[in-house]
């Protein structure tokens, strides 16, 4: 089955936000600054998303555009909630914000285009197994053209030799 350019890039690109997203966490666990436990497990979510909606796009799997709603979805809501803990200018929130829309609009193409890698799958899995294995028409070997059978009989009425 021939795998989609796209789905191994879509896939890369999702392992190496997990990384980072498990290193902040790590690194999010060790402080004790006010919401910094709710920026870990936002990163925990966000980097185990990744890594299952990474393997369910090589795989063509259904629940990988789910996984991507899901990372999507936390990776807005952590950036949203940022400018509460962390004070800001205005401008900077703003952008903030920006970037939180474009995290959605971005998972959300994503995980439709994953839909539609395992929607096409799935059909073309399905066509395979409607149309029906014919048995070999069996061959037919051609008659071989009669010989002429041309036997001398001997004629018990003609004499031998005289």
């Amino acid at each position: 089955m021939l795998r989609s350019v796209g789905a191994y890039l879509f896939a890369g690109a999702l392992l190496l936000l997990s990384t980072s997203a498990f290193r902040q966490a790590l690194s999010e666990f060790g402080d004790t600054e006010p919401g910094s436990l709710l920026f870990g497990v936002l990163q925990l979510v966000i980097g185990t998303s990744a890594v299952m909606a990474a393997i369910g796009l090589v795989r063509r799997a259904r629940w990988a555009s789910l996984c991507i709603a899901i990372w999507g979805a936390a990776s807005a809501v952590l950036l949203a909630v940022q400018p509460l803990f962390e004070p800001m200018a205005p401008d900077a929130q703003q952008s903030i914000w920006i970037g939180a829309a474009a995290v959605v609009v971005v998972a959300a193409g994503v995980s439709w285009f994953a839909h539609r890698l395992y929607r096409n799958d799935a059909a073309s899995r399905t066509a395979a197994e409607r149309t029906p294995t014919l048995p070999l028409a069996p061959t037919v070997e051609a008659p071989r053209p009669v010989e002429p059978i041309i036997a001398c009989a001997s004629d018990p009425h003609v004499s031998r030799g005289t």
